[in-house]
């Protein structure tokens, strides 16, 4: 027994790992097996539905501002501060981390987009033009993707859980606001909270196994 408790203490980390990777490559491929064969998703529309019954001018305004940062330009913008940031504190496997990690996920969901070529929902109205595909959601990959890489980024430091939740919220809102403006189903935004998680895992896993150092200058 004791030996068993050494072990699990020794191997925790890989452990929990393995099963932040494991159950969301389980979820996608679940989701994506019922939408390649054209099946609903009994929960999709309804929760929709429900979102949609509370709709109000105020949360209009504020939900169109919000998603924006898990768009283009916002992740873009977030992104840059934390570039710059890393190069002047010369972490350079970590902006491999970014880079890899968030434009990776950006590639994949252009991939994926075309690979399952689902339509958007048209319940009502959309609040926000949008003329790509819907599944997964780009919006959902791209913050989730940008949040993962930087919760591995502050992990090690005293602000861990500071960082996990800001994260979290920021993903979830902006997740939530892809429902609320009708342009996308609650599929969508699992599928693609599901695939960034796995990519950032897989980025940090080789990046972690790249040892840069800079070339020193001056007179040796």
């Amino acid at each position: 027994m004791a030996s068993f408790k050494t072990t699990l203490k020794k191997h925790y980390r890989l452990i929990i790992l393995g099963i932040l990777f494991w159950i969301p490559v389980v979820i996608f491929m679940k989701l994506a097996g019922e939408i390649l064969e054209k099946e609903p998703l009994p929960f999709d529309v309804p929760v929709m539905l429900a979102i949609h019954a509370h709709a109000t001018e105020w949360w209009n305004d504020f939900f169109v501002a919000f998603t924006n940062l898990g768009g283009v330009e916002g992740v873009l913008a977030i992104g840059a501060m934390i570039t710059v940031y890393l190069i002047v504190k010369k972490r350079y496997n970590d902006l491999f981390l970014l880079i890899g990690g968030v434009g990776g996920a950006a590639i994949a969901n252009a991939v994926l987009k075309l690979l399952f070529h689902r339509d958007r929902p048209s319940l009502w109205p959309h609040l926000v033009h949008e003329t790509s595909f819907s599944f997964p959601s780009g919006h959902a990959m791209a913050s989730a993707s940008l949040a993962t890489v930087i919760v591995l980024l502050f992990w090690q430091t005293r602000y861990r859980w500071w960082v996990v939740a800001a994260a979290g919220i920021y993903t979830i809102v902006i997740g939530f606001s892809r429902l609320y403006l009708g342009v996308h189903y609650p599929s969508d935004i699992l599928a693609g909270w599901s695939v960034s998680v796995v990519w950032v895992i897989l980025v940090a896993l080789i990046t972690s196994h790249l040892k840069y150092t800079p070339k020193p200058t001056g007179k040796s």
